[in-house]
């Protein structure tokens, strides 16, 4: 075998080893991203609703779903009670962002009226959520606001304006406790609409 031949099969030999390493190293990287990576269970659902439970919820989050779960069971639900839960859930979980995997990860879709999700969470993005920083791999160390309670100061029946449709509704004055005090809102004006049976989030303004 000449002297060209053999450095042509040792050139081969050398990139099969520098890809097998390559590769190897690759799939290694992958394997403990994968178990870095956050994974999110349900723990409880009220399915006919749409609500979910997530064991990275806040134990106030949910203290407050089992009692919404609970009127949302009664033959005949109480739609006050039902509109001052949702509107506690949904505070709690969007503003408690230090569970949140990343500036997409918006708390509270589930409670917005259909129709105007997307742009809700646009604005979230562009505003609250803006500066909140990747977790994907459980390694964040931003500092990020965490829901203690959530008060009821006042409740008003009004009437909401949703297309050519007059909504009941409800208004609610609130005010939010953190556990570290970061800056975020802490007295919200919240209106929870009914249409149909359900109630939705239709506003929110501080």
């Amino acid at each position: 075998m000449n002297t060209k031949k053999k450095k042509v099969i040792i050139t081969f030999i050398v990139v099969l080893l520098l890809l097998s390493v390559g590769i190897g190293l690759f799939l290694y990287l992958k394997k403990e991203e994968s178990k870095n990576e956050t994974s999110i269970e349900i723990l409880d659902s009220i399915n006919e609703y749409g609500y979910s439970l997530e064991d990275r919820d806040t134990d106030l989050y949910k203290e407050t779903f089992l009692k919404l779960k609970e009127e949302l069971s009664q033959a005949e639900i109480n739609y006050e009670n039902y509109a001052t839960y949702l509107g506690q859930l949904f505070l709690i979980d969007f503003y408690t962002i230090n569970n949140k995997v990343s500036k997409y990860d918006v708390g509270s879709l589930d409670f917005i009226y259909p129709d105007d999700k997307e742009k809700f969470q646009n604005k979230a993005m562009d505003t609250i959520y803006k500066l909140v920083e990747d977790n994907s791999t459980n390694s964040r160390k931003q500092n990020l606001p965490e829901v203690t309670s959530v008060n009821v100061e006042n409740v008003e029946n009004v009437s909401y304006q949703k297309g050519n449709n007059t909504l009941e509704a409800y208004k609610f004055a609130m005010t939010i406790s953190y556990k570290e005090d970061l800056g975020y809102d802490k007295s919200v004006q919240l209106t929870i609409a009914k249409e149909e049976d359900r109630l939705y989030v239709v506003n929110l303004s501080v």
